[in-house]
């Protein structure tokens, strides 16, 4: 359970990150963007590092693999490609993205790191895994609703009205259709 805590400071070291973009402190704001990915990654590493403790069949264990590789590829993409391009910048202009994944809900990476380690956890034959995906999800849903109230809303002045037209977690009929429809997401 330590390695589950480690990795809610790291989401907790993210939300700093965030607050000192809003006064755009540099050193500080990439000291802790580092630290809390550091933290996410080394709890990951040694949670997989832990005994199997339940028995899955070989067919499932490689599909969840697969699986978990996908959902980790989409993460990087939506948080480091999608978005990062203006976020991570030393001096970015933050830009709102509405398109691609966040054309789904406004934070897909939820969703993406949700997945990704429940696919793991089935994979890797570990309940503590399992424990993680329910435990960081629970953190990064805390997370990015604070970032919502008091982040997003200040880069942003037409934040509000893409929260009227885009779920926040959960997609629905609608931002499916509209992710499934729209070119704009496929940079033709």
């Amino acid at each position: 359970m330590l390695f589950i805590a480690i990795g809610v400071f790291g989401f907790i070291s993210l939300l700093i990150f965030d607050l000192l973009s809003i006064k755009n402190i540099i050193f500080g704001k990439y000291f802790f963007a580092f630290l809390g990915l550091g933290l996410i990654g080394y709890s990951t590493i040694e949670l997989i590092g832990i005994k199997s403790d339940f028995f899955t069949n070989e067919p499932l264990r490689l599909l969840s693999l697969l699986f978990a590789i996908i959902f980790m590829a989409l993460l990087i993409y939506s948080v480091f490609i999608e978005v990062g391009g203006n976020t991570y910048k030393k001096f970015a202009e933050p830009q709102l993205v509405t398109d691609g994944t966040y054309s789904l809900v406004r934070h897909p990476g939820v969703i993406w790191l949700f997945l990704a380690y429940f696919f793991l956890a089935i994979f890797n034959e570990n309940s503590y895994l399992l424990v993680t995906a329910i435990t960081w999800t629970c953190a990064n849903t805390i997370y990015v609703i604070i970032q919502e109230k008091y982040v997003l809303v200040r880069l942003f002045p037409n934040y509000d009205e893409y929260i009227k037209t885009t779920p926040m977690v959960i997609p629905n009929y609608i931002s499916m259709k509209k992710f499934i429809t729209t070119k704009n997401w496929r940079k033709e």
